[in-house]
């Protein structure tokens, strides 16, 4: 078995997550202070080629409201159908660390597969995000 593999692979999710799949930003306990702005978080984790990941940074960084004196945990969570005929699950969780950065995991979970399907491997991935930028 193989990652989920591109070109093709990465036009069919692109579909799904434009007809169906959401990311949810949760936050545990996130208070509202007055030095909560809003800071690019840049992913920096390894990318094993020809793979899939169904993440927030897909079209890259974004904006996100954080306090970097009262950095709290973050999880992002994506579902998509892909055309290996399952549908998964990917979440990513950002972890408060020193330095105003969060430690990274992210992992996928098979939530149900059609008849005869062929799942593709699990692709977790650890690493760290950093804030850039104050707006």
């Amino acid at each position: 078995m193989q990652a989920v593999e591109v070109p093709v692979l990465k036009v069919t999710l692109v579909a799904a997550l434009a007809f169906g799949a959401f990311a949810i930003p949760a936050r545990a306990a996130y208070r509202h202070h007055h030095h909560t702005h809003s800071h690019r978080l840049v992913l920096h984790a390894p990318v094993l080629e020809h793979a899939i990941y169904l993440t927030a940074w897909s079209a890259g960084d974004f904006m996100y409201p954080v306090d970097p004196n009262d950095m709290q945990p973050i999880h992002f969570a994506m579902k998509a159908y892909i055309s290996d005929g399952c549908r998964w699950l990917g979440e990513e969780t950002l972890t408060p660390a020193a330095n105003h950065r969060f430690d990274y995991t992210y992992e996928e979970t098979i939530l149900s597969c059609e008849p005869g399907a062929t799942p593709a491997l699990k692709t977790p991935r650890t690493g760290y995000v950093t804030l850039d930028g104050d707006r």
